[in-house]
């Protein structure tokens, strides 16, 4: 599962920005497309760090917080997916700036949560 669930991380961090960037495809700004793009992909590398912490515990916390990671990468990349195909005018950008920081908030409780169970 240790394998699987990296590969579903990376995979969806690039769905992810695949996404971000065919949203903005419209925009003139390569630079703030780039950068939208590097602060949706950030997380999914957090959640690939949390995995690599986890995996120096038990094996039950390593299955957990793989299972969490799995369930919220491929929920964000549904997300993103969703907002980038069906736009909401304009807050079209709202969600491509939120989920990372809710992402954000999660990596941070599964990094505390793979640290205590060290």
């Amino acid at each position: 599962m240790r394998s699987a669930a990296r590969i579903l991380v990376m995979l969806c961090g690039l769905g992810s920005m695949a996404c971000t960037l065919y949203a903005g495809h419209h925009n003139r700004s390569l630079l703030l497309v780039s950068m939208f793009a590097v602060w949706v992909v950030l997380p999914f590398l957090g959640f690939l760090s949390v995995l690599r912490i986890a995996n120096r515990g038990s094996t039950q916390t390593a299955t957990i917080l793989q299972a969490i990671a799995m369930v919220l990468c491929a929920a964000a990349l549904i997300l993103y997916a969703a907002f980038a195909l069906y736009p909401q005018g304009h807050h079209a950008a709202a969600p491509f700036l939120l989920l990372p920081v809710c992402s954000w908030a999660v990596v941070g409780a599964m990094f505390f949560y793979a640290r205590r169970r060290l």
